[in-house]
Order: structure tokens, then sequence, then C-alpha cells
């Protein structure tokens, strides 16, 4: 879905371990492994260079998804995040 310059996209396989750190930041989480933090830094940069805002589909959700965005297999749950086309001047 597009309204003015903001689009959403859904992702159904973001990994449940990674989701506080994907709202907060992963500087806020400090039980992840520097592996981790390396996969999500990846993740947000190849997909949302201009920053995101997101919600979590708590009902839909995978037990065990072979095949998650990044890292092993795992609990995942359908995530949709808004993003901006246009880049923001500092």
């Amino acid at each position: 879905m597009k309204e003015n310059n903001y689009t959403t996209l859904v992702w159904d396989n973001i990994p449940e371990w990674a989701i506080f750190s994907l709202e907060y930041g992963i500087e806020e989480d400090l039980l992840l492994s520097d592996e981790d933090k390396e996969m999500i830094t990846r993740f947000i940069a190849e997909n949302f260079p201009n920053g995101y805002t997101m919600s979590v589909d708590w009902d839909s959700y995978r037990e065990f998804d072979r095949y998650p965005a990044f890292g092993k297999p795992c609990k995942t749950y359908k995530i949709n995040f808004v993003t901006s086309q246009q880049k923001i001047m500092s």
C-alpha cells in the first residue's frame, strides 16, 4: 500500500528474538550476540535505509519457520513496516 510518500512493506518471517531490537534499537537489547546484532543491522540497512515504523501482528506467526528473514530457523511473526520514500534531510 502506498499513501502519500509512505509505503507499507509486509514481512511474514521476522524472527521473534529480533522484534524488540527492531522496535527499540540493538543498543537496548543486552542479550543479543554480536552476530545477531550484525544480522539485524544489515536487514535494516538493506531494506529501510530511510528509517521505518513497525507494527507486529501478534496473531500471525509460525511456531517454526525454516526460512526466516535472517538467522537460523525459529518462531517468526508477520510485521508491517511503514517507510518513507523521501530521504530525511538533516
